[in-house]
């Protein structure tokens, strides 16, 4: 799979509209790893403004789905509101452009799949200043009272200056209350009235029906907690935006491109009534899935980036060099455990009779969790055991001892 970037022009500068309000307007043009340009294609980008490139401080950041042109060239206005477009951190009018540096970082995700590559980071130079000087900084120095100023920079200050921190020159706890209204206050809390209705509460609250509220209460089922945290951290979200403010604002539904097509050739042998894990020395297809060694040194481990459903499918070879059967088992284990009800048991027919096995299941993962496919058999000569590819017509690409292809589920 070929590598996507940005190579930027970086063509920056303030433009206003009278509906939009001012922005930065960036031109950059989308080429491949190769250099090609890529006309014609719709790809999403997120555009971060930074105060510090090491820490990667977000002052403002936005993601906008564009469709390059002939040229392989598009446009982008950051920081206004416009089709196929979502602020997902900060807000572009509250940009402190006098502060410090700040520096743009643009990100590419040329499958729109919310899973973004840096493309490039640049210094921004001359658009701030003219950002900053459209601003008008009233409160920001202090001008004196015999300059024409008020002396202050914040608005309680000016307040107390101006005296009209109260109402008719009477604070609050000064203004006076009639005779009538100390009266009624005063009837309010007749001790009295308080035991009475104290004794009508703990009357209520040892009564049938409380007892009977209680009871139902009990009695409704408790959830998994865990499980339900589970699931809601697995929903796509960046910032403080959510899926479907996402998914309304850049006019199409993301999906995880997150995948991985392992495979093994070699012959593969075990114990008899020993659980073995398969390994997968070859790598076909993977992103954001990675196969790693077990504790042995051997490539069995799948492992997952992020936290969700996974379709989990795998076929195995197994030949028994001599004649009768045997009983070849085959299951799945999260993290060294067992996963519940992946258990798959066939009879395995000798001979050198090429018998093929498949298994599909849902899994349910979290970050960084691991996955590994064991096999057993009962006799010593059934092996799993790969075909080469085959020139006799019609010729045939070979069968792999085993293969497993994992996927998340949008």
């Amino acid at each position: 799979m070929k590598l996507y970037n940005l190579v930027l022009l970086l063509f920056m500068s303030v433009y206003a509209n009278a509906q939009t309000g001012k922005s930065i307007h960036l031109q950059a043009i989308a080429r491949n790893e190769n250099g090609i340009i890529l006309p014609n294609k719709q790809i999403a980008l997120r555009l971060s403004i930074l105060s510090d490139t090491s820490e990667n401080t977000i002052e403002y950041q936005e993601i906008k789905s564009i469709t390059t042109n002939a040229l392989g060239l598009f446009f982008v206005n950051i920081g206004v509101d416009e089709p196929g477009k979502v602020i997902t951190i900060g807000d572009f009018e509250k940009i402190k452009w006098q502060s410090t540096d700040l520096f743009l970082q643009v990100e590419i995700d040329p499958n729109n799949s919310l899973s973004f590559t840096v493309a490039g980071i640049e210094k921004i130079n001359y658009v701030p200043l003219a950002l900053y000087a459209d601003k008008a900084h009233v409160l920001d120095s202090i001008v004196p009272i015999e300059l024409g100023g008020t002396g202050v920079n914040n608005s309680k200050d000016l307040i107390k200056l101006l005296n009209i921190d109260k109402v008719n020159n009477t604070p609050d706890s000064l203004k006076p209350i009639s005779i009538a209204t100390n009266l009624m206050l005063s009837e309010k809390l007749k001790k009295a009235d308080t035991i009475s209705l104290s004794n009508r509460i703990n009357l209520k609250l040892n009564s049938v029906d409380t007892i009977k509220l209680s009871n139902r209460i009990n009695a409704i089922p408790k959830f998994d907690s865990t499980s339900l945290s589970n699931r809601i951290n697995s929903k796509i979200s960046i910032g403080n935006v959510s899926l479907n403010d996402i998914t309304s604002g850049l006019g199409y539904t993301p999906v995880k491109n997150e995948y991985g097509s392992f495979y093994d050739t070699s012959k593969q042998s075990t114990t008899i009534a020993t659980a073995t894990a398969v390994k997968f020395y070859f790598q076909l297809l993977a992103n954001k899935i990675t196969i790693t060694n077990n504790s042995s040194g051997n490539p069995t481990r799948i492992t997952v980036t992020d936290v969700g459903i996974y379709h989990v499918h795998y076929t195995i070879q197994c030949i028994k060099s001599d004649i009768g059967n045997d009983e070849l088992s085959v299951w799945i284990r999260r993290n060294g455990s067992a996963y519940l009800n992946t258990n798959l048991t066939s009879v395995i027919q000798g001979s050198g009779i090429k018998n093929i096995v498949t298994g599909s299941y849902e899994i349910e993962l979290n970050s960084n969790d691991y996955i590994e496919l064991y096999y057993s058999v009962k006799n010593a000569s059934s092996n799993l055991v790969g075909t080469p590819a085959t020139t006799i017509t019609p010729s045939r690409p070979a069968t792999p001892t085993a293969s497993i292809h994992i996927h998340a589920v949008n």
